[in-house]
């Protein structure tokens, strides 16, 4: 059932990579502008979320990224010499992530459970950025 619904994620990103028909691939940050997603940066996640790095909000359409935890990601990145994820801007990625529940909450789905949503979203993020590793990885960071 994970593999299918990581084809699901890459299924969408494919669809949405066909409907830009770009040369290069798009920035995530400008595809939630095109979409109408507003994208605001905070310091630090609410207290009760400390680790959370990102979040959608449906009304309005809103990603929040969180710029603490995700400068924390950077350095234990770096630290642990993970060159593969060096490679990826994380704003974006984090940018990709969320696009994912914005198309899912229009579309939904099916009944998915909130483990699945994630992994098509860590696999949506995965395809549309042409990553070399899975997003999910990054959990072993924090």
């Amino acid at each position: 059932m994970a593999e299918e619904v990581a084809a699901l994620g890459r299924r969408v990103a494919r669809r949405l990579l066909q409907a830009e028909a770009c040369a290069t691939r798009p920035r995530p940050s400008d595809l939630a502008g095109e979409m109408g997603i507003e994208v605001v940066v905070a310091g630090s996640p609410p207290p009760a979320q400390p680790g959370l790095r990102s979040e959608y909000t449906s009304d309005p359409p809103r990603i929040t990224l969180y710029a603490d935890p995700i400068s924390a990601l950077e350095a234990a990145i770096h630290a642990n010499q993970r060159f593969d994820m060096m490679k990826a801007d994380l704003t974006e990625l984090h940018i990709a992530h969320e696009l994912f529940h914005h198309i899912e909450h229009g579309a939904r789905f099916g009944p998915l459970a909130r483990e699945q949503v994630e992994t098509a979203a860590h696999a949506f993020a995965k395809e549309l950025m042409g990553l070399d590793f899975e997003p999910e990885e990054m959990s072993e960071f924090g």
